[in-house]
């Protein structure tokens, strides 16, 4: 049974249910290519035929006009992909985009899973594939865009959220969703061998579009893979590292220097400085938290805001052109080593904590920081350690 509906914006009060081992990423971008030795999986492969044969022989997702718009399109999914004894079925999210679809160009697929809910922007300027829009008009690209189920409008057990329902929220069966997807579309816009498809995502995004290429090598030609964690871990230290390295990099305005001072400011700095009650409210006061007399009330919360990073820095979106004080990492060097003219006198004599602390009130221009504590708490954190 088909459900259709045309929108314009989604709704603006949809949660988002985000995996929390995704709290991590990588900075890197992998590019997976077509390459037919891939190997494929006995069990997947007669997974992909079955979906085939499935979307040629009921109802599938009705195309998108071809009017230069991008539009909503609901289609039905199965609930569970591999146990052939549940048979229900749900209403998935799409968007199809055919401004610049010439009939013989590649298909861009944006898959969903991170960020804010999606609306009919992700195919035109969006934060999940914006690098896919600016491509489609030299490529003759079909755009298409999927919601991951249980996020955003895609909710296969509607607003129920128990660990019951929430059986069927995997990377799994999400790639299940997008290889029944690709069936749909296929059959839809009558598309053949020449459509290549190409899949983009970053972060855990970004490991579904590599996965779907791995899993499903005769559906995807290829897959941009940006910023995301293929080998994730609780504790991954390599993406503060590579924030780090950031600062060294000269072509940006950053230096060795510069990245001295950050890393000793948060180690010998900020590091000693959270394992005391004293310190913890030096710090609160220092870098101007709304709450000092509790903001840092643990050393737990005191240690997951240092964890982040005390300053702001653009590592994946730098950009040379912005304006706000300590926007870019050239400003943010510059402020930390007194060679902004304005305010080198205030900081070249200053320790490496102060000059974090400089760095920090210029980016939040007079705000003050949120209590760290309560967002620890509920996060759930243990506030044992004291």
């Amino acid at each position: 049974h088909r459900h259709e509906k045309r929108l314009g914006r989604g709704p603006t009060d949809q949660r988002q249910l985000k995996p929390r081992s995704m709290a991590a990423l990588v900075l890197f971008t992998t590019i997976l290519v077509g390459v037919q030795a891939l190997p494929r999986i006995s069990s997947w492969n007669r997974y992909a035929a079955d979906v085939l044969e499935d979307a040629s022989s009921r109802g599938v997702a009705q195309a998108a006009e071809v009017d230069g718009t991008s539009s909503l399109r609901w289609f039905t999914q199965k609930l569970d992909h591999y146990d052939h004894g549940v048979d229900e079925a749900w209403q998935q999210r799409s968007f199809q985009n055919t401004t610049f679809f010439n009939g013989s160009g590649p298909v861009f697929l944006c898959i969903g899973g991170e960020g804010p809910a999606m609306d009919e922007s992700v195919l035109v300027s969006s934060v999940h594939c914006n690098d896919m829009a600016e491509l489609a008009p030299r490529a003759g690209a079909l755009m298409v865009a999927v919601e991951h189920r249980y996020y955003g409008s895609s909710l296969p057990k509607g607003r129920d959220f128990s660990t019951k329902s929430l059986k069927w929220l995997s990377s799994r069966q999400a790639l299940g969703d997008l290889a029944e997807f690709h069936a749909q579309i296929t059959a839809n816009y009558s598309l053949g061998e020449q459509n290549k498809w190409v899949s983009f995502g970053g972060s855990y995004p970004g490991m579904l579009s590599g996965f779907f290429r791995l899993k499903f090598p005769h559906l995807v030609h290829a897959a941009v893979s940006s910023s995301s964690p293929m080998k994730a871990k609780i504790d991954m230290q390599e993406y503060q590292d590579l924030v780090g390295d950031s600062l060294a990099v000269e072509s940006v305005g950053g230096s060795a220097e510069c990245r001295r001072v950050v890393a000793e400011g948060h180690q010998a700095g900020v590091g000693e400085l959270i394992k005391t009650e004293d310190g913890r409210a030096q710090l609160a006061l220092a870098f101007n938290f709304c709450d000092p007399g509790g903001a840092l009330s643990s050393e737990a919360a005191a240690g997951e805001w240092a964890a982040g990073g005390v300053i702001e820095v653009p590592s994946q979106e730098n950009d040379p052109s912005c304006t706000a004080p300590a926007c870019d990492i050239g400003s943010i060097c510059g402020l930390l080593l007194g060679d902004d003219g304005a305010n080198a006198s205030s900081s070249s004599d200053l320790s490496d904590v102060d000059r974090l602390v400089l760095v920090s009130r210029a980016q939040q221009g007079g705000r003050c920081l949120v209590d760290w504590t309560r967002r620890f708490r509920q996060s759930g954190g243990s506030e044992s350690s004291s």
